[in-house]
């Protein structure tokens, strides 16, 4: 008989009272959190994933050398249990975290906004996907300013050797600082802005294999951008979803072929724009 879901989230919210986090600076502020769900709801939660082998609700899917073998979907195919790591997440506890982090009271998760802000919490990756170097989209719909990822890992077992790890890289995007290990029920916090580049390294894993993840951005009044930047030392300027063309996991990933992809000038475009509102502090 399946759990309780209120049951389990209050179990899940009791011990997140008791968390310890230990941020780290480089390359910017992140936070590795290990056994973030109780085992038997991490098993639960896998078990299911596995027998909705096929879900349907696909909103993306992407294809190209820079987000490869890549699916985001809708929560119309998720049961409540599937569901409860998108509430765990972008709820009180975790944005508690952030606000003790920049030292401000109100702040806003995706899951404050209908539709999740018009972005999807669940991602999937399977062999030979890919997600090159990028920052997140500035700010939400409404103008609320993005400040931090959650990221959690809710694939029952992953080999090492399979990759699809998270990657944190320089202010540039162009050289890989951080890999953080794809280990199954490990959650990832850390703060974004301007400079916060990121990404996954190439899969290679048994084709029946999908590297499950759940994501989450986290917001704050425009108002706070001075007094977040001042106090920790970050950049922030207006910017979409950006993506660091030609140079998917750093220099040396750079292949001749990909100046002729037709693909590669969007990318380029949106990252030109990027460039000169960062340049000029737009």
């Amino acid at each position: 008989m399946r759990s309780n879901n209120s049951n389990l989230e209050n179990i899940i919210n009791n011990n997140l009272n008791n968390l310890s986090i230990n941020w780290e600076s480089t390359p910017y502020p992140h936070a590795i959190i290990d056994n973030f769900l109780p085992q038997e709801v991490f098993s639960e939660i896998t078990n299911y994933l596995e027998k909705k082998s096929n879900l349907e609700d696909i909103k993306k899917d992407f294809s190209t050398y820079i987000e490869s073998n890549k699916q985001v979907y809708g929560d119309k195919d998720l049961d409540k249990i599937l569901k409860l790591p998108i509430t765990i997440i972008g709820g009180e506890k975790i944005k508690k975290i952030f606000s003790n982090f920049f030292k401000i009271d109100k702040i806003i998760s995706l899951t404050d906004f209908p539709n999740y802000g018009g972005y999807y919490p669940f991602h999937v990756m399977k062999n030979n996907g890919l997600l090159g170097s990028h920052i997140d989209h500035s700010h939400s719909e409404n103008g609320k300013l993005h400040i931090a990822n959650a990221i959690y890992y809710a694939t029952k077992y992953w080999d090492k050797n399979w990759g699809g790890d998270t990657l944190l890289l320089n202010s540039i995007g162009t050289k890989i600082i951080k890999k953080i290990e794809f280990i199954p029920n490990r959650l990832i916090l850390f703060i974004h802005s301007a400079k916060s580049f990121h990404a996954v390294s190439k899969i290679c894993a048994p084709n029946n294999i999908k590297r499950n993840t759940y994501y989450m951005d986290y917001y704050t009044d425009k108002k706070n951008k001075k007094l977040i930047s001042k106090e920790n030392n970050l950049f922030f300027c207006y910017h979409l979803t950006t993506f660091v063309p030609f140079f998917p996991l750093g220099l040396k990933s750079f292949k001749i072929n990909y100046i002729f992809k037709l693909s590669t000038y969007k990318y380029l475009w949106i990252f030109f724009k990027y460039t000169i509102s960062r340049l000029f502090k737009l």
